[in-house]
């Protein structure tokens, strides 16, 4: 691998020199979250806490990135290496429903707005009134990021020198890291898209991303709450152990959030020796049974919900 230039560039922010005095923050290296060492309660508070010092996604972005000096860029040699082979079928470890995987679905860990505040109390009272929700992915939608991370089916992940990919078996839902030095779109030439723009740099055997131009949405159905169109995300990958890959994501939103919202992620790998399981091509709309509409009151309900041929 070779070190990239110090030179650190983003839409809206540039540092030409590690100067960490312009920063007032300390950084938080990947913290265990297992084993007997390991006070994850302490630990995830210091990593929400890290991500509160910064403004913006990009400042944490740009600020990871300076501490990596730049970062390093792959090449096949390194693919060789078990830190940089994430091959296997995985799935999420935990979460359900949740966003944030220690909760459970009908509680948060995040700091909302006011506005982000009564957005999820009028899904409640919604799901209250009527019994049920319409869930914009049973037509056939993206589940778009960053609920991408909530989706329990099969993930792929996929990482080459200049490009890593981390594919969600749910309607074919891949999204694209670009670790080979380039800047996000410029934002004339730039419009929102379910999974966004996400580029990124190596720092030794972590990942570390940053994700925006996304469309609105929900971060799971239920009582989680809303992300807007001004949602960028910070992630930071890493591969723990032989079956595990965790992240620690930083979602920034003016809109719903007040403060970002910290969660550690995590995929686990499955058993496939006999490779019955792979990665399927997903389409809801070829299955005439899976033609949804959204009824009087509210909910969801299938065209002609039937299985099964006719006697």
């Amino acid at each position: 691998m070779k070190v990239l230039p110090i030179l650190v560039a983003t839409t809206s922010l540039v540092v030409s020199s590690i100067n960490f005095n312009v920063y007032a923050q300390e950084f938080v290296e990947f913290l265990p979250s297992a084993g007997e060492s390991a006070n994850w309660t302490e630990s995830k508070a210091k990593l929400q806490a890290f991500g509160e010092e910064f403004d913006t996604s990009e400042t944490l972005f740009a600020f990871l990135k300076a501490k990596a000096n730049g970062g390093v860029q792959l090449t096949w040699e390194d693919m060789k290496k078990p830190e940089y082979d994430w091959s296997g079928i995985f799935t999420r470890t935990k979460g359900g429903l949740s966003f944030d995987p220690e909760l459970p679905a009908n509680e948060i860990s995040a700091t909302l707005t006011d506005e982000g505040a009564a957005a999820r109390q009028a899904k409640i009272d919604l799901m209250n009134t009527i019994h049920g929700e319409y869930d914009p992915i049973s037509d056939c939608r993206a589940p778009g990021f960053p609920r991408w991370i909530t989706e329990p089916f099969l993930h792929e992940f996929i990482v080459t020198p200049d490009t890593t990919w981390l594919v969600n078996e749910m309607v074919n839902d891949t999204r694209r890291v670009y670790t080979d030095g380039r800047d996000h779109t410029a934002e004339e030439d730039a419009y929102p898209t379910w999974n966004g723009d996400t580029i990124g740099f190596w720092d030794d055997d972590t990942l570390v991303t940053h994700t925006k131009y996304l469309m609105e949405g929900q971060y799971q159905r239920g009582t989680q709450p809303n992300y807007s169109d001004q949602v960028q995300v910070v992630e930071r990958w890493r591969k723990v152990d032989g079956v595990t890959l965790q992240s620690d994501v930083w979602v920034f939103d003016p809109v719903n959030l007040a403060e970002p919202w910290y969660t550690r992620q995590s995929w686990t790998e499955l058993a496939n020796d006999d490779h019955l399981l792979r990665i399927r091509y997903w389409d809801c709309r070829e299955n005439p049974n899976n033609v949804v509409i959204e009824t009087e009151d509210g909910n969801s309900d299938f065209l002609a919900f039937d299985f099964m041929k006719s006697e």
